[in-house]
């Protein structure tokens, strides 16, 4: 089966979105949202999200790989003059996809892209004491609880997590509809996204992923934003990535972490649209 295209509403030349690992496509509707009025909101979303996605691959698979079928999926849809956001790990895919067929984009926006640095990836991935090869995030999530009675029930357990702290009632009742779903046999409520498969992304990581800045198009627009308290896209990595590539925009979104785009999407979605609308759309191939 290849990639389904999802429709999330809009109207205009395509966006395409790329969630973070883990968050489900809803979870970012408060974001789209202000971007129906220019953009028909697309996704070609990862195979944790398939209708039917089946136990996780065992052994680690490729961003770059996903990145390459995301580009594959795009001229199977024939979108053109795509504008790609992605978040996290998604805006890596995303960027290996607008390296990989140009023609076909209009832009790209990575919000708090997983580009790690060298000290990064020495403290996440590695041997344990024991001297076996594991992911620090891959363990976490592969511990994480999937189940629940009611959404009530998995709001209450999430709420005084540190993850959602920044979060409002409003963001983490979005976050608690978009990720649950009826578990098989009828009873209580499960992930949508499945601990296996989103170990098995973090598996994944991309760790050379700075190298797609070379292959993309010098003339293609490129617009970054990194939330100004991220533990992820760190102020050593921007600087870096404004050294790779000048004409990039990158902005910081000061008081906001990783999961800035799902804590403030309307400002988010602001600075996305002011963006866009400052430049012109790329010839479509």
């Amino acid at each position: 089966m290849s990639q389904p295209l999802v429709e999330l509403g809009g109207a205009g030349p395509p966006l395409h979105l790329a969630p973070a690992n883990s968050f489900p496509l809803d979870t970012y509707r408060p974001l789209m949202e202000p971007l129906f009025g220019r953009f028909r909101v697309v996704a070609l979303p990862p195979e944790a999200l398939w209708p039917d996605p089946g136990p996780a691959p065992t052994a680690p698979g490729s961003w770059e790989t996903m990145g390459e079928d995301l580009a594959a999926g795009i001229v199977r849809s024939d979108l053109r003059d795509v504008l790609a956001v992605g978040h996290s790990f998604g805006a890596v895919v995303s960027l290996v996809a607008a390296a990989r067929r140009p023609e076909r984009f209009r832009g790209v926006v990575m919000l708090d892209p997983t580009m790690l640095l060298q000290v990064q990836l020495d403290q996440v991935v590695g041997p344990n004491g024991n001297g076996v090869a594991r992911h620090l995030f891959a363990t976490r999530a592969r511990d994480r609880r999937s189940a629940f009675e009611t959404e009530l029930a998995a709001f209450e357990y999430w709420r005084p997590r540190s993850l959602f702290k920044d979060w409002s009632d409003d963001g983490l009742w979005q976050y608690v509809r978009s990720a649950l779903r009826p578990a098989a046999g009828g009873t209580g409520l499960t992930l949508v996204w499945s601990p296996d498969w989103e170990a098995h992304y973090y598996e994944s990581l991309y760790e050379d992923s700075w190298r797609e800045l070379d292959r993309l198009d010098p003339g293609l627009p490129v617009l970054v934003i990194r939330g100004g308290t991220t533990d992820v896209f760190r102020p050593e990595a921007a600087e870096r990535f404004r050294m790779a590539r000048p004409s990039a925009t990158v902005v910081d979104l000061p008081g906001h972490g990783h999961l800035f785009p799902l804590v403030a999407p309307g400002q988010t979605a602001r600075i996305i649209t002011d963006w866009a609308s400052a430049r012109s759309s790329r010839p479509t191939g």
